[in-house]
């Protein structure tokens, strides 16, 4: 018996603008730093990334 494939859901209208400013602003805002590892998800990366060993 085949299982239905499920369609991926797609943004519309206001909260597709809505996304892609935030997007938008979190890559500015990322872009901005001049030291990206001082960023605190660089931090908690390097810190889960050295505590499994792989760093």
């Amino acid at each position: 018996m085949a299982t239905a494939i499920k369609a991926i859901p797609t943004l519309k209208g206001s909260e597709a603008k809505e996304f892609l400013h935030n997007a938008e602003k979190a890559e500015h805002d990322f872009n901005v730093l001049k030291n990206h590892d001082q960023h605190p998800f660089c931090q908690m990366a390097c810190a889960i990334l050295g505590k499994a060993g792989m760093l």
